[in-house]
């Protein structure tokens, strides 16, 4: 048995991410319409489950990680899965040697960077944001990757609504430039445009425009934007 097991798993605009950091952020800069996801291919996710996940060769350096997914119930459709990772520093890294570190993530609105990523599945027919761990390749070589789409409701939710695809890579921080208000591993935002199409649900979003499985549990329509 792991000896993680002890760890357990309305707003339209829930964050992407908390512990936003307290630089004044910059403008917001519009995604590219349909500039798709150049350079990334073999995209494989890692799969996932309620609680901690000790993953192993997580990183492209071969490090083990810990995906810690926990489910925030809200008593209606405005639940979501919080996502925390934790990896050990590289022998010549800085952080905690031998500690668990937290990896943090680029945040939506430089600069800034996250502590957390949560999801927003709503009923499940009609995801708002869904997020994937993976593995994959960027310009031909081996990363460790987050996929994000979120869409932009302004009605109804099940409407088709704009979609955005975020791509962030796992990468290590350079200790001698000193990358203070940074980790030491990070997630760092790679691609980012909006689709084309409206989308009546994220996960259909992710599966279209990546190539991904739709996750377990989602219960969009089998169609192509996951509208009815």
């Amino acid at each position: 048995m792991s000896p993680f097991r002890w760890l357990a798993t309305p707003l339209l605009g829930l964050l992407l991410m908390a512990g936003i950091a307290t630089a004044a952020p910059k403008g917001k800069a519009t995604p590219p319409v349909g500039a798709g996801p150049q350079g990334i291919s073999d995209l494989a996710p890692i799969a996932l489950t309620s609680g901690v996940n000790e993953l192993k060769r997580f990183s492209p350096d071969g490090r083990t990680a810990l995906i810690v997914r926990a489910w925030r119930d809200n008593g209606n459709a405005w639940g979501h899965n919080t996502y925390l990772v934790m990896m050990k520093p590289t022998a010549d890294g800085g952080g905690i040697r031998g500690g668990w570190n937290l990896v943090s993530v680029e945040a939506e609105t430089p600069p800034g960077v996250a502590e957390i990523v949560r999801d927003s599945p709503h009923t499940f027919e009609d995801a708002i944001r869904s997020v994937v761990f993976a593995h994959g390749k960027v310009d031909g070589k081996p990363q460790t990757l987050l996929l994000i789409a979120t869409r932009t409701v302004k009605d109804a939710v099940p409407d088709p609504a704009p979609t955005t695809i975020a791509i962030y890579q796992l990468v290590v921080n350079a200790q001698e430039d000193d990358p203070v208000g940074d980790t030491v591993d990070a997630f760092h935002r790679i691609r980012s445009w909006q689709t084309r199409k409206p989308y009546c649900s994220s996960d259909a979003a992710l599966a279209t425009e990546l190539g991904l499985p739709r996750p377990e549990g989602s219960e969009a329509p089998d169609t192509a934007d996951g509208c009815p």
